[in-house]
């Protein structure tokens, strides 16, 4: 395996772990403070869709978190 690949799959691997231990700290909040945080998560979309700004593309990690969780839910 050469460095840089190395160095990928290092930094996705500490992504989703970054991501697990979020994820377990958002379940110690409380509903107040998801609520707070969902409301700024709607603004923030609204002004990305108002600036017709594109997101950032996912990285490898998001991408791992995302298949993970999609999987817990179904």
């Amino acid at each position: 395996m050469s460095q840089s690949t190395f160095r990928l799959v290092v930094r996705a691997v500490v992504g989703v772990l970054a991501d697990i231990g979020r994820l377990g700290l958002l379940t110690l909040h409380s509903r107040t403070h998801l609520a707070a945080e969902n409301l700024f998560l709607r603004k923030q979309l609204a002004l990305y869709l108002e600036r017709q700004v594109k997101p950032r593309r996912p990285d490898d990690a998001m991408r791992i978190t995302l298949v993970a969780l999609s999987r817990l839910v179904h």
